[in-house]
């Protein structure tokens, strides 16, 4: 697996994976899928945020015969090209206001196929080394209370429950409530 700093070629992959948590309802409050235009607009403002969108994608390797030989023509070709990203992460702005710029917000989607592999907690770590580079001091994770596998995951990674809100979430008729976990860096 690589992870690298998302560039908009990688925005149809991105969209995809957070549509197919939009549909699950778990994940985030947005309730109708988002085209990719939509989220122009929101990668956009990421980059001149100096806020990183990440994805991680496999490396394809390539394939060899009983013998050890690469198949087809292209044998330097075949090997380490970029495959299909299966998972993305974002730091965003916690709040607009100036005086949070230290703080942010992690977000982190999983292709429904790619689960339980270990992946968000590959991404998770990247992210984290890489957040001081951007004046981050604190990350924030808000995630329903629901979503045990999101609130293990971060957990995992030292993060601390620092609040609750309580029903703020309206997800047609379902009502959930929102962990918010946090995490200072060294």
């Amino acid at each position: 697996y690589e992870i690298l700093r998302a560039v908009k070629a990688d925005l149809a992959a991105i969209t995809c994976i957070y549509n197919a948590s939009v549909l699950e309802r778990n994940a985030t409050a947005t309730l109708h899928p988002v085209g990719i235009e939509e989220r122009k607009a929101w990668f956009d403002a990421h980059e001149a945020a100096n806020r990183p969108i990440y994805v991680l994608r496999e490396i394809c390797k390539g394939k060899f015969d009983s013998d050890g030989e690469n198949f087809g023509a292209q044998k330097i070709a075949a090997t380490n090209q970029k495959g299909e990203i299966l998972a993305w992460g974002s730091l965003s702005d916690y709040h607009p206001r100036e005086g949070y710029r230290i703080t942010a917000e992690i977000s982190v989607y999983v292709a429904p196929g790619a689960r339980g592999k270990g992946l968000g907690g590959r991404l998770v770590n990247f992210m984290l080394e890489r957040a001081p580079e951007f004046g981050i001091k604190n990350i924030v994770a808000l995630i329903f209370s629901s979503n045990a596998a999101s609130l293990n995951l971060f957990a995992k990674f030292g993060f601390a429950r620092w609040g609750e809100l309580p029903e703020v979430c309206d997800m047609c008729g379902k009502l959930e409530s929102l962990t918010i976990l946090g995490k200072k860096l060294g």
